[in-house]
């Protein structure tokens, strides 16, 4: 509590400062994560070798050294977060125009969406954004922080566009409601599983790997379309959300089918922008029981 009265404030207060001023504080925050601390750079480096083992020593030193400057650019976009304005946000992250109208299409025709994302881009302003650049009404599926205040916090600031947040320790009583008419779920669905013997395995980027399955589960359970969501950076600060089908009907599918596709997207998405991806979480300390 004491940590967040004397943090929280000043967080606050450079939220207010200009996106460009932020962005050069990221250029120092990325060399002194990257140089001076060393901020895991083992896990970086061991987690890049082991998913490209046919890229060179120099190829990985340059995808490790954007990674950082993708690091430093989500957290000084985070504390943005906390007072960007609907206008600036909206400049800042599109929704791509032929997805917009597949979108569009599936809302005229009374079908709910299931979107499934990763750590990849700007996905803090693609999940602010999307309530504003759809006609659906947005829910976020969340996983609480232990700190009340920080989590308290986290939920003004998600909610302060729209978007209805839902936690993980609710969504299992959630998921059995009805999904009501023309809504829109989000699942951050690359995060590691707490419970790993319940997770779907596949191979991904070399490992055996595991995935939560709640995105997939819960379009198939109420046939909502199922979609892929990526965002691509198109210059410094500056976004575009584009979604791809995985099932316009996720009934007829099994979740492992779905959690599939999501999988093969965000692989491919990966190996064309190698960089925009956490790569300083230890994703693979689980190993999958015979």
């Amino acid at each position: 509590m004491i940590f967040y009265y004397l943090i929280a404030p000043w967080v606050h207060l450079l939220s207010y400062l200009p996106s460009g001023v932020l962005y050069k504080f990221a250029d120092l925050l990325a060399f002194v994560l990257r140089v001076l601390i060393r901020y895991r750079l083992k896990v970086v480096y061991g987690n890049l070798r082991q998913s490209f083992p046919y890229k060179s020593g120099i190829e990985i030193d340059a995808i490790a050294s954007e990674f950082y400057t993708h690091l430093a650019d989500r957290v000084v976009e985070n504390i943005k977060c906390f007072t960007i304005s609907e206008e600036e946000l909206n400049q800042r992250c599109k929704l791509d125009e032929g997805s917009k109208q597949l979108l569009l299409r599936l809302y005229e025709e009374g079908k709910s969406v299931t979107v499934l994302l990763g750590h990849t881009g700007a996905w803090e302003y693609a999940a602010l954004a999307a309530n504003k650049a759809t006609p659906y009404k947005a829910y976020g599926i969340y996983s609480p922080i232990k700190n009340k205040y920080m989590n308290d916090l986290i939920l003004r600031t998600r909610g302060r566009h729209g978007m209805q947040l839902i936690s993980m320790t609710e969504a299992a009583r959630y998921f059995k409601q009805d999904v009501g008419e023309r809504t829109m779920h989000l699942f951050i669905a690359d995060q590691s599983p707490s419970n790993p013997g319940r997770a779907y395995w596949t191979k991904f980027l070399h490992h055996d790997t595991a995935f939560m399955n709640g995105g997939g589960k819960y379009a198939t359970v109420h046939g909502t379309a199922a979609l892929y969501c990526y965002v691509k950076q198109t210059s410094r600060g500056h976004y575009t959300m584009y979604v791809k089908v995985i099932s316009e009907d996720a009934s007829t599918q099994k979740p492992n089918d779905i959690t599939q596709g999501f999988i093969s997207l965000l692989e491919k998405q990966l190996q064309a922008y190698p960089s925009d991806w956490l790569w300083s979480h230890k994703r693979w300390k689980h190993t999958r029981k015979p």
